[in-house]
């Protein structure tokens, strides 16, 4: 989330949110929660302009690349995931489609594949914070908790404002039965969005589980 993309290179089509790709330093700020979006097509490429970037470049992974986001933020899991998978198939080096292909495989109920994914954006590229929050992420959903830990501690120590992984991290500190670990990362994370209703919830659930 925060950076939300933090990462890299980005293709034409518009900037990408997520999790996986946008270019650091020019990543937008959305509804007070930078990278965080609220709503599945905010801040995503036009499907359209991707579409025809293909057509014309169908061998183009960059472009391939944006598509596969532009339809993931448009509820299209599948067309997502076919166009992030040519993407990495024409351009097994490039991170982003990996991160990218990474959160879609986690949507899709699939966190083995999608850690494996994401292990190989950060083997790519390890300088962007994006790429291991959407590791910690896989790692979480497969209840690999420590592991998950580092990797958010990692974003965190590319980008200490990112708030997306600091909510994510004290998720999974609470997960990991850390309580006071867990409110010190929801702390910083309020105080970098207030209205956060993701770290206000979890906040209530540990209070009211320390009361039982």
């Amino acid at each position: 989330m925060k950076g939300r993309r933090l990462g890299a290179v980005f293709a034409v089509c518009g900037a990408m949110a997520l999790l996986g790709t946008v270019a650091e330093g020019k990543t937008p700020e959305v509804d007070g929660r930078s990278g965080s979006w609220h709503s599945a097509a905010q801040g995503s490429p036009s499907v359209d302009v991707c579409r025809k970037r293909v057509k014309d470049n169908p061998k183009d992974a960059d472009a391939q690349n944006d598509l596969g986001w532009a339809l993931r933020q448009h509820g299209d899991a599948a067309g997502a995931e076919s166009a992030l998978r040519e993407a990495t198939a024409l351009n097994p080096a490039l991170p982003q489609a990996h991160s990218n292909l990474s959160v879609v495989l986690l949507d899709k109920g699939n966190p083995a594949e999608a850690v494996l994914e994401a292990k190989k954006a950060v083997a790519l590229d390890s300088k962007q914070a994006v790429y291991h929050s959407v590791l910690g992420n896989a790692l979480s959903a497969q209840k690999e908790l420590k592991p998950a830990i580092e990797e958010y501690k990692a974003a965190l120590s590319l980008k200490p404002d990112y708030e997306n992984a600091m909510f994510h991290l004290g998720e999974v500190f609470f997960a990991d039965g850390q309580i006071l670990e867990a409110k010190k990362q929801l702390s910083y994370a309020l105080k970098l969005d207030p209205q956060d209703g993701r770290v206000l919830a979890l906040l209530d659930k540990i209070m009211k589980a320390e009361k039982q």
